[in-house]
């Protein structure tokens, strides 16, 4: 894909790699202890059997973090810490979404969005940990399939982004006509599609990644964008074949 449209979806690319590593750091603690045990049972296995025992493993250790997680919240709920407890709900609902239980990763993000919307935090504060949930609200709904909802959250990113970076160093306050609706283009939105599917393939989200480039291959033919259609080809195809 060329520089331009690498230029296009640059927003898109930050959130896909705050989703990852997310992911990543959620798992980190567990990860050492997982790896000695994955070293013992390697046993003469087929390649089907092998992916299924790293996914049973995963499934391990999202488990035992929310173990860690729901004291954790009680204790910030008590101490009345609200920043330690919005971070917390938020990170129980990427886990539940990680685990495929949708409908309680979205109770999770959605209550961590009503604390925080309710909290009297200093706005760029505030902003930043919007954001953070706008992120994880924008991978659920990649993962379900819901892309109008996908596309809505990451134009508000882009555009929320766009005016904290514009302010930075200023002492002038935003003026309430700054912040427009935000514009729509195809073809930003399927390469936005498309940095989220190949962190869902990343994520071992394979069949989820399928879906959004399928999603993507249909935007680029309504534009006739006949490099990008190859390379989202290419991409299909691959992961086709890594779900035979």
């Amino acid at each position: 894909m060329n520089n331009y449209y690498f230029r296009i979806f640059s927003i898109a690319s930050v959130i896909t790699i705050l989703i990852l590593l997310t992911s990543k750091t959620l798992l980190s603690s567990n990860n050492k202890a997982n790896e000695n045990q994955s070293n013992s049972t390697e046993t003469i296995k087929t390649e089907k059997p092998q992916q299924s025992q790293v996914e049973l493993s995963q499934q391990k250790q999202w488990r035992q973090q929310l173990s860690v997680l729901q004291p954790n919240l009680k204790k910030y709920q008590q101490d009345g810490n609200i920043t330690q407890e919005i971070s917390t709900l938020s990170q129980i609902g990427i886990i539940h979404n990680e685990l495929n239980e949708y409908s309680q990763a979205l109770e999770y993000l959605q209550l961590a969005q009503t604390k925080l919307n309710a909290s009297n935090l200093a706005p760029r504060e505030k902003s930043f940990m919007e954001s953070e949930l706008l992120v994880g609200l924008g991978t659920i709904y990649a993962d379900q399939g819901n892309y109008p909802q996908v596309l809505e959250i990451t134009r508000k990113i882009s555009q929320s982004s766009s005016l904290s970076i514009g302010d930075l160093g200023s002492n002038a306050k935003p003026t309430p006509d700054k912040k427009q609706p935000p514009e729509v283009n195809i073809r930003k939105d399927a390469y936005t599609l498309y940095s989220i599917a190949t962190t869902q393939q990343k994520r071992g989200k394979v069949r989820e990644a399928l879906r959004t480039a399928e999603e993507v291959l249909k935007m680029l033919r309504t534009v006739n964008e006949k490099n990008g259609e190859q390379e989202v080809t290419n991409f299909i195809n691959t992961l086709r074949q890594q779900l035979q």
